[in-house]
């Protein structure tokens, strides 16, 4: 054998390793059947079944790789990662004017989970920053349902404004962007009425983005190569300076 062209016994291993590593970790996957009825127990067919949901312009779309429906029966069956947790699976009729939230987890594979179809609202709220004086350019509000950790729909906005479709009860929001601190809100949606309108939230304003326009504050290099020892940023006043930061990450 080459010795050049040869692969150390150690390398090919570790590379064994990881290749039945990742198998395994995209093997832990269960399937559970959701059963959708209505109020009165019957059956309800071509309802959307998923794990995750993108809200696009008060778009609800189920994020799955293929289209999930409820069969005649009133059935789906779903695949499941397993994250060692109870999930939330959400489920939307066809006019989307139905919906219901039903948790599954490790424990509930090969069976057969119901959910009842009941009232939804319309959530539509807004982001803004008095300090920074305008709203966010991006920003994005993921929403997770109380009682489960994992967020289940989220909306990316270049418009500082989101909605959601969702089944009445209590959710969880966590709302960021550019240039602004995160917000946690918690918002319950009660069946009275169709729509909830959260109005405008305030967000604060990062360090970083405080600092936008202005000089950069002053700070000095306690150990470089090529300069004195006590350089500072200020030595360089009136010619161009490159900064580079980086993280071992």
């Amino acid at each position: 054998m080459n010795s050049s062209n040869a692969i150390p016994v150690r390398l090919l291993i570790a590379l064994s390793v990881f290749v039945i590593a990742g198998q395994a970790v995209r093997a832990d996957t269960f399937t559970v059947t959701i059963k959708v009825v209505d109020a009165q127990m019957k059956p309800e067919q071509g309802v959307d079944v998923s794990l995750f949901w993108e809200a696009k312009d008060g778009v609800m779309t189920p994020s799955n790789p293929k289209d999930v429906k409820t069969n005649a029966e009133g059935k789906a069956v779903v695949v499941i990662d397993n994250w060692n947790e109870k999930r939330p699976v959400m489920v939307l009729s066809a006019d989307r004017t139905q919906g219901g939230i039903v948790g599954v987890s490790k424990a509930d594979a090969g069976k057969e989970v119901v959910v009842t179809l009941g009232a939804v609202m319309r959530m539509h709220g807004k982001m803004d920053s008095k300090e920074l004086g305008y709203a966010p350019k991006w920003a994005n509000v993921t929403v997770t349902r109380d009682g489960y950790r994992a967020y289940f729909t989220q909306h990316i906005t270049k418009t500082a404004e989101f909605e959601f479709l969702l089944p009445v009860g209590k959710y969880h929001l966590r709302v960021y962007g550019e240039d602004v601190t995160d917000v946690k809100k918690t918002v319950t949606l009660e069946g009275d009425r169709s729509v909830l309108e959260l109005g405008a939230i305030n967000m604060g304003v990062t360090p970083i983005a405080k600092l936008k326009g202005k000089p950069l504050p002053e700070f000095q290099i306690t150990d470089a190569r090529g300069v004195k020892p006590d350089v500072k940023l200020s030595d360089y006043k009136g010619k161009w300076v490159y900064l580079e930061f980086w993280g071992f990450w």
